[in-house]
């Protein structure tokens, strides 16, 4: 841990903004927020939770409203409970493959959290550039404006440029804008309340 916050501390955003902001996740143990994701196919509204070392519980609000998933990495699988959290009845076991469990443009939960982001974001780099652009100011928070871009014909995951706005003090990603290789937009996601390190209950990744 104490590698990871002097790794942090050492990069600069000036220097790589992307490896910074990825610096400052992977010493975290965990956060929880709310995601807003807009796309092709509508909007997903999630209370999203992550705790190390890949503990990840999606308490849906739209489109499956009431319906939670925990994905545990000591088994390997996701419980799904389309009706009602855990404790109302038993839940589904299910690989994190399974169609029922991605979302509707294909993201898997155990690949959901913002280290894998930043690092889907730090690979189309290594194919392209970044750029740091003048701050600004999102939802009355001050942030720096990231644009990563792959060089022409490029993409990872479709996607060949990111737009993000990471938070001034912190640099957590404050939303996310990706395009395709034609320069539409393909998904637009929002990440608002966020909580660092917050202290979860003791049942809260509980199957």
């Amino acid at each position: 841990m104490l590698l990871l916050v002097l790794v942090a501390m050492s990069t600069s955003i000036e220097e790589d903004p992307v490896a910074a902001a990825l610096a400052r996740i992977d010493a975290l143990q965990g956060y929880r927020l709310t995601l807003r994701s807009q796309g092709s196919g509508g909007e997903e509204v999630i209370r999203y939770s992550y705790r190390r070392p890949g503990y990840v519980r999606m308490d849906m609000e739209t489109p499956y409203r009431g319906a939670v998933l925990i994905y545990r990495p000591d088994t390997g699988k996701v419980q799904l409970w389309p009706f009602g959290g855990p404790g109302s009845r038993p839940g589904l076991s299910l690989r994190p493959t399974n169609r029922m469990v991605r979302s509707s443009r294909g993201h898997r939960v155990d690949q959901s959290d913002v280290g894998t982001l930043l690092r889907n974001v730090q690979q189309l780099q290594q194919h392209g550039h970044a750029r740091l652009l003048e701050p600004t100011t999102l939802d009355e928070r001050s942030a720096q404006h990231v644009v990563v871009e792959a060089e022409p014909g490029r993409a990872v995951h479709e996607v060949a440029r990111y737009d993000l706005w990471l938070d001034e003090e912190t640099l957590f990603p404050l939303r996310v804008i990706s395009y395709d290789r034609r320069g539409e937009r393909f998904e637009s996601v929002h990440l608002e309340d966020v909580e660092l390190d917050p202290a979860f209950p003791p049942d809260h990744f509980a199957p």
